[in-house]
């Protein structure tokens, strides 16, 4: 019927009949309910059972209810189903129910059941085999869910069964899977683990938990740092390069040296290959890394170079005892001579001038042994290479059938280099390529400025700007098994030459801030590339020097500081000769006694040559502080016959204004002296 708004409404009528006495109808009683909303209720609940009825053919999903009092059990039609039977002629029971459960199974459904029966919260699951009547073995997930009366007593289990042997069989492939997985990277030696973003290891195999003496059960869910390093900090937190960090912000394989911890804190290092785990959106949510120990390896190798170096020790003590017993015979030799013609004066002269042209060469032995000992390091100044590199390259190839040719970038930059250093590297290179064209040829020497932006594996630089030198000749090439000896001591493959040149060459360059590299082709030639730190400013430094020449020289009153007796007296000899006033004393303290004496005297000394060793007493470096103290505008000289102490390669910060090199001679003294005379 319609109601006042004309919407259909469900009308449930009832009538009685009204009798007379002689039981005739004479009207009618009636009673209508409006059941229009139970009517929707029941088309909802009808399309749910059936919504409900059709999900469970689809996912072939049984349903069942088990009366716990009496006992009786329903199955619904999909149950049927599952276990091959029909409900014409089958009605399930509990006893058949456990009769077609697989006997292992039996007392696990048991347990299950009971423990379900007897806790309020945990629920009925069980997952068990089942074997039909017609022989067919399927593996049962059951859910139940327990109800209980007012005093809380179980009356009911009513649940859910499924079919989940396709499920089971699959899990199987990937546990057997895992396991062989497992058992491969157990029987490997390298560790494994996998590492969560949270740097959290997922898992880990035998030979990483042995690395790190930590049992399996210990290691998982552990931080990698905590397990590996035994420390609460993450390694790059700590400076070294993480494999796995990288790795996480790349999406990049990635591969790092590692210092690990063993269980006895002794130190591991191990090579470490990281690599991602991405999800469907190709983001890192894990990363696999595998940790080879090369400690023995890497002590072999430490073991090899220091064999090697052994042998390049020996190669060089046996070519400095040839070289310096070579040059020794020439100074005794030509000394006795001119002790022998003593009476004839220019035949004796001619006999001392040839002693020192071997002591010259034996001084030039020393210094490039020094440049590669320890130490060596260059006094540093602002330098034009073009004149220098022509007049060492001019000196080289002096008497030689090989010319040379110069190609320069205008507008050169300067470098910072200690001239004397850098025309012997030119020098021997220069010599090295005369010597691989024996017939002659053309020398090509290329100069040009270039900006370093980074270190990269050709080019380990620190980004700046220098100017590479690029020496090339087209000789007979070096053989590519002696590209990693041509810079060790004493390395040579010609019959003429010790084998010291490309040595010192590498050490000097390194010493610069530099590096020195070379490709070559045998028959074809080779190429020495030079690079070395630009300066920026000398235009200063250019004029001082200029100055210094140019003004004439004075006398003046000179004091002398050295422990060796044999430096004074000679040092005596050599200024008294060149018109000056000398007094010499041992060591630091008498150095600073005299100066203040003759301050104090009013006859002050105009310069102060100190040696910067002193045996047992106040060195150089701590005299010349005291001495600034005393009186800032001292005019210092530094001396030494090495320079492996930093104050020689900045001197002038240090407070002295000249570098005087052992062994020097007249010539150099005063020129030494001059500059500071002007």
């Amino acid at each position: 019927m319609l109601d006042k708004d004309r919407k259909e409404r469900d009308i449930y009528l009832r009538a009685y009949s009204i009798k007379n006495k002689e039981n005739k109808v004479v009207g009618l009683v009636g009673v209508h309910n409006d059941v229009t909303e139970q009517r929707l209720a029941e088309q909802k609940l009808r399309k749910s059972e059936s919504r409900l009825r059709e999900s469970q053919l689809v996912a072939k999903l049984g349903s069942w209810d088990l009366d716990l009092v009496s006992q009786t059990l329903e199955w619904s039609d999909e149950t049927y189903m599952l276990f091959d039977k029909s409900p014409e002629n089958y009605a399930p029971s509990v006893d058949e129910f456990v009769r077609m459960i697989h006997p292992d199974d039996r007392s696990t459904m048991e347990s299950n059941f009971y423990r379900a029966l007897e806790s309020d919260t945990t629920p009925y699951h069980v997952a068990i085999r089942i074997v039909n009547d017609s022989g067919r073995e399927w593996m049962m997930e059951a859910f139940g869910v327990v109800r209980r009366d007012s005093s809380g007593k179980a009356i009911r289990i009513f649940g859910t069964a499924q079919d989940i042997t396709e499920r089971k069989q699959a899990e199987d492939k990937i546990q057997q899977s895992e396991k062989f997985i497992r058992n491969i990277l157990d029987t490997v030696d390298e560790g494994f683990i996998v590492i969560d973003r949270d740097y959290r290891i997922l898992t880990a195999n035998k030979a990483y938990c042995s690395q790190t003496g930590c049992h399996e059960e210990k290691v998982i869910g552990q931080h990698c740092y905590e397990v590996s390093h035994k420390t609460d900090r993450p390694c790059y937190e700590e400076g070294e390069e993480c494999a796995t960090r990288k790795v996480f912000e790349t999406g990049k394989p990635y591969a790092a040296l590692h210092r690990h911890k063993d269980a006895d804190g002794n130190l591991l290092y191990v090579e470490t290959k990281a690599f991602p785990i991405k999800d469907a959106s190709g983001s890192v949510t894990s990363v696999i890394e595998t940790i080879n120990n090369i400690t023995e390896k890497r002590l072999l190798e430490e073991e090899r170079l220091k064999t090697q170096k052994l042998e390049s020790i020996g190669a060089l003590a046996g070519g400095i005892a040839h070289d310096f017993n070579n040059l020794l015979q020439g100074v005794f030799g030509y000394m006795s001579m001119a002790r022998l013609t003593f009476d004839q004066k220019e035949k004796s002269l001619a006999m001392l001038e040839q002693a020192e042209k071997a002591l010259h060469q034996s001084v030039n032995l020393t210094s490039q042994l020094l440049t590669f000992a320890k130490g060596g390091q260059p006094v540093i100044k602002p330098t034009n290479v073009r004149p220098l590199i022509e007049n060492a390259a001019k000196f080289a190839l002096s008497g030689s059938r090989s010319d040379y040719r110069i190609v320069a970038e205008d507008a050169l930059w300067q470098v910072a280099a200690d001239e004397g250093q850098l025309a012997q590297v030119i020098q021997n290179i220069v010599l090295n390529a005369d010597q691989a064209m024996p017939e002659g040829g053309l020398v090509t020497i290329g100069m040009k400025n270039v900006q370093v932006h980074g270190q990269t594996p050709a080019l380990a630089l620190p980004k700046g700007r220098y100017v590479v030198i690029v020496i090339t000749d087209n000789g007979v090439g070096i053989p590519a098994e002696h590209y990693t000896k041509i810079f060790d001591p004493y390395f040579t493959t010609k019959q003429k030459g010790s084998g010291l040149g490309l040595a010192t060459s590498y050490s000097i360059i390194r010493n610069h801030g530099g590096m020195i590299k070379v490709n070559s082709k045998v028959g074809k030639g080779s190429t020495f590339y030079i690079y070395l730190p630009a300066s920026d400013t000398q235009e200063q430094v250019e004029s001082l020097q200029l100055a210094a020449v140019t003004t004439p020289r004075r006398a003046a009153r000179i004091l002398v500081m050295d422990d060796e007796e044999v430096i004074r007296n000679l040092s005596t000899e050599l200024l008294v000769a060149l018109g000056h006033t000398v007094e010499v004393v041992e060591q630091g303290l008498e150095a600073l006694e005299k100066y203040q004496n003759a301050m104090t005297a009013g006859r002050p000394f105009d310069i102060v040559i100190l040696d910067l060793t002193v045996r047992g007493g106040m060195g150089g470096l701590e005299t010349i502080q005291k001495l600034l103290q005393i009186d800032p505008a001292v005019k210092a000289i530094v001396s030494s016959g090495y320079s492996d102490d930093a104050a020689l390669s900045n001197y002038r910060k240090q407070g002295f204004q000249a570098f005087l090199k052992k062994p020097y001679d007249v010539e150099g003294l005063q020129r030494t002296l001059d500059s500071l005379l002007a």
